[in-house]
């Protein structure tokens, strides 16, 4: 047999084996993932670990290069994992959507223009794009005038079927804060707006920035409570905002949560439009026609890109939205939250037989809940598993926040002998404080860990405070989140000092 047939035979039969697998369900990101219990805590470890108050402290730390657990305490048991679900979420959405994956936002039409005068409906269409911005929907305004476009016969439609709809990640928290606002596949600005005042001895006055047909702000009749500024109501299709007379500031502003972002994209749009000489009808819900024809088209940023910004800068808007486009690939349809993180449970629990998933509980995810339940082996199993994969081009652990460096742990581990060894997220919520990625040791060894602190007693105590928000529950949870954050970090500084 001739070099020529030969190589012909060989590649045959390689292709004869790939093909195979594949009908096996081979897969490339494939990774056996078994967690033994290694070593239990030393005796420093254990009396650092009893000296929080009332909570609970769980983590394990694995040593990527021999594949074995160095040391755990109850790795296998629940904890509140607050923003360290991001960890969770971002691996899913690079995994189903892939990293390259980009969100994209349309403006459509139907009918003709003749004479400046759009005679059909104007369509503008969500994907889910977490990124969307004010000069995005400018750049949609000069294209559409680019048409000749001065008006619309017709509708003006905003479809955001793409995704479900949902007011606010977490419904039982405070309706004024920014980061728990609503989401949905038409979100501009990170689904916020702007709240500013001026104060003197007789007026104090407030307007919203953007100034929209679907939503006002007045001053309360009487103080709000004891640290709260806005308080909010939704009613005959206005959402209304109230600011406390007594609010401290004599000139200020504030970010404020959005709570129907489909409707605040449109109006938004149209507002920019109107600037420009445009005018459209007032926004409605609706499908986009069939037959419906492109104007212009926005991609936003690659996926592993997006996941860089959620991670390092803790982003619950962006997060959830890359969840719920997750499950919806996987599904088939859209799903509410909640089904959204279930289902991504689910996946994980094909993908990683190996982990015990029983302590898992996903109700979004962000980590904006107290609801969440994640064990320290579940996280460090994700951690290990992202640690084989190549997204494009990139390793998930160098999209994480490096200690003393980046954002959330600029002033954490900070010291010369721990600063830029932990590349970690973390996570806190009143009375749960987490930390979970890679550090890489003095001796050269490289880590992944999650170790978590909660104490769900005392954050039950907390959502039943009508008073919660006042100073001396503030007093009582940061006190127990300083404790349960330097705990944390002594444990950390000693794997890399010791290991």
């Amino acid at each position: 047999m001739n070099l020529d047939k030969k190589q012909d035979l060989i590649i045959s039969c390689l292709f004869i084996i790939i093909i195979s697998l594949c009908g096996c369900g081979f897969s490339a990101h494939d990774v056996e993932v078994k967690l033994d219990a290694g070593a239990s805590a030393t005796d420093s470890e254990q009396a650092r670990i009893a000296s929080l108050p009332g909570g609970r402290i769980g983590y394990v730390i694995y040593d990527l290069a021999k594949k074995k657990t160095v040391r755990s305490h109850l790795m296998d048991s629940g904890f509140i994992p607050a923003s360290t679900t991001k960890v969770f979420t971002t691996i899913a959405a690079l995994e189903v959507l892939g990293p390259e994956f980009r969100f994209d936002t349309s403006l459509l039409r139907t009918g003709s223009v003749r004479d400046g005068v759009l005679t059909g409906d104007l369509i503008l269409k969500g994907g889910g794009d977490p990124t969307l911005a004010a000069s995005d929907l400018m750049q949609f305004a000069d294209r559409l005038e680019e048409t000749g476009v001065r008006g619309v016969i017709g509708r003006f439609i905003y479809d955001e079927g793409f995704l479900p709809n949902i007011t606010a990640i977490d419904p039982a928290m405070e309706p004024d804060v920014s980061f728990n606002p609503g989401i949905g596949a038409l979100s501009f600005e990170y689904n916020t707006m702007l709240a500013a005042w001026k104060k003197n001895k007789t007026e104090l006055r407030v307007w919203l920035i953007p100034d929209l047909q679907m939503h006002r702000i007045a001053v309360a009749e009487k103080p709000l409570g004891e640290n709260i500024d806005f308080s909010h109501r939704f009613a005959n299709g206005i959402d209304t905002w109230l600011i406390s007379p007594d609010i401290k500031k004599t000139n200020g502003s504030e970010r404020l949560p959005v709570k129907r972002p489909g409707l605040y994209t449109a109006e938004a749009f149209a507002a920019l439009c109107g600037m420009r000489g445009i005018r459209l009808p007032p926004p409605q819900a609706a499908t986009t026609p069939p037959g419906a024809s492109t104007i212009a088209t926005h991609h936003s940023a690659p996926l592993v890109d997006l996941a860089d910004i959620a991670l390092t800068y803790s982003i619950n808007m962006m997060t959830e939205l890359m969840l719920i486009a997750a499950a919806r690939k996987i599904a088939g349809s859209p799903l509410p939250l909640q089904a959204s993180a279930e289902k991504i449970v689910e996946y994980y629990k094909a993908r990683l037989p190996y982990v015990k998933w029983d302590a898992c509980r996903l109700v979004n995810g962000s980590g904006l809940t107290p609801q969440n339940r994640i064990s320290p082996a579940q996280m460090v199993a994700m951690l290990i598993y992202a640690e084989g994969q190549d997204y494009a081009g990139r390793r998930f652990r160098h999209m994480l926040p490096a200690s003393g460096w980046e954002w959330s742990l600029m002033s954490r581990l900070n010291d010369p002998t721990s600063a830029m060894r932990v590349w970690a997220k973390t996570g806190t919520i009143n009375y749960a404080i987490a930390l979970a990625g890679y550090l890489y040791t003095s001796s050269g060894r490289q880590m992944a860990f999650a170790v978590f602190a909660s104490d769900e007693e005392a954050r039950s105590r907390y959502d039943a405070d009508p008073r919660r928000r006042g100073k001396e529950s503030a007093g009582r949870v940061n006190a127990w989140q300083t404790a349960a954050r330097n705990i944390i970090d002594d444990l950390v500084a000693g794997w890399i000092r010791d290991l």
